[in-house]
């Protein structure tokens, strides 16, 4: 079936079914759809907003184009990826959030593959701060399996991962507003994650996402938004994190059942704090935010570092709930752990000869 009839489709203003969805991403995936064509779908699918199926039947064929990475036996991998699109102005808390979590979940059959990306909206991405504290971003998938099995911890930056992306991305750009791709970034780890948190843009995506996970074979996840109660910064939606600045909306994958409820911080023990206190102007600030979290210095961005960290534990079958999950990131600061698995990181990538372009 050509794209054009899935395009009649949406201009009729009709939905597409997964199979069909399926059929106009691998055209998209493979070169076989124009320009306009992608604009054009893209368009229309987010003026009424994706469905399950039409989720679910993008993420399948990025997934089928992705560049793989392999885990080591028996470990499972989480992913603490989110969809951006927040203008959010606080440093990187989910990469962050993804070191510690890999420290104290080292030895534990669990490893934390971050998926990432440039920033598009934020001031800082995954990758630009994780570059900024040494890692080497363009490496092969043999060095992110080493990564994983000897620190726990790999990055997969996206471009390296999605070839297949070259036909949509400029068309993604010079469209500048939010797609259905968005969404697919997080859905799409190339160590095929089953378990993560996924921060998401607008609080109504929770349960769908968790929906959608479900059919794609997740085993435990994690939906979130972040809502800011306090001061917000200009332009600036929520949080694609569990937040201290005000309640987090969380859709909660487990054993093929969703509940969908509230985290309040506060429960935990944690102070709720202004935005401004855990923003940065740029990845510089943020790296060194990092750096200050994962030497101990106390606060709120250790703090919300730390809960996020808890999450990922969670999903992961490390920690039996928040409050446990809580503990064991902050020992995995305390004594120095956090910190090791950068260094790591950033020695084994650093080591490898792809070149960076």
């Amino acid at each position: 079936m050509h794209i054009k009839t899935h395009l009649a489709r949406l201009a009729s203003r009709g939905t597409l079914s997964r199979a069909h969805t399926e059929e106009a991403f691998e055209a998209i995936m493979t070169g076989q759809a124009t320009p306009a064509q992608i604009a054009s779908l893209l368009s229309m699918i987010q003026i009424r907003h994706a469905t399950r199926d039409e989720i679910v039947g993008a993420a399948t064929v990025m997934r089928r184009h992705v560049v793989k990475v392999t885990p080591p036996a028996g470990v499972r991998i989480v992913d603490t990826c989110g969809t951006g699109g927040t203008h959010s102005t606080t440093f990187n808390i989910s990469t962050a959030a993804a070191l510690v979590a890999a420290a104290a979940a080292k030895g534990k059959g669990m490893a934390v593959a971050k998926h990432g990306n440039r920033s598009v909206t934020s001031r800082s991405g995954s990758s630009e701060v994780l570059e900024r504290l040494g890692l080497k971003l363009r490496v092969t998938s043999e060095t992110l399996t080493r990564c994983l099995d000897e620190a726990g911890f790999c990055f997969c930056f996206a471009p390296a991962h999605h070839p297949a992306m070259k036909f949509a991305g400029p068309v993604r750009a010079d469209l500048g507003f939010r797609t259905l791709f968005n969404l697919l970034g997080p859905l799409t780890n190339p160590a095929g994650a089953l378990r993560q948190v996924m921060g998401v843009y607008d609080p109504t995506l929770t349960e769908i996402i968790a929906d959608v996970l479900r059919e794609l074979g997740s085993d435990h996840a994690m939906i979130v938004h972040g809502h800011l109660t306090l001061t917000p910064s200009p332009g600036q939606v929520g949080l694609g994190e569990i937040t201290t600045t005000g309640p987090t909306r969380a859709s909660h994958l487990h054993r093929g059942e969703i509940r969908t409820f509230d985290v309040d911080a506060r429960e935990l023990g944690l102070a709720a704090v202004d935005v401004r206190e855990i923003s940065v102007d740029d990845s510089d600030a943020s790296a060194q935010r990092v750096r200050e979290v994962l030497a101990g210095e106390p606060g709120p961005s250790r703090d919300i570092v730390c809960l996020n960290a808890a999450a990922a534990l969670v999903v992961g079958d490390v920690a039996t709930d928040l409050a446990h999950g809580l503990t064991l990131a902050r020992a995995a600061i305390d004594d120095g752990r956090a910190a090791a698995v950068l260094e790591k990181v950033v020695a084994i990538t650093q080591a490898d000869p792809t070149p960076q372009s």
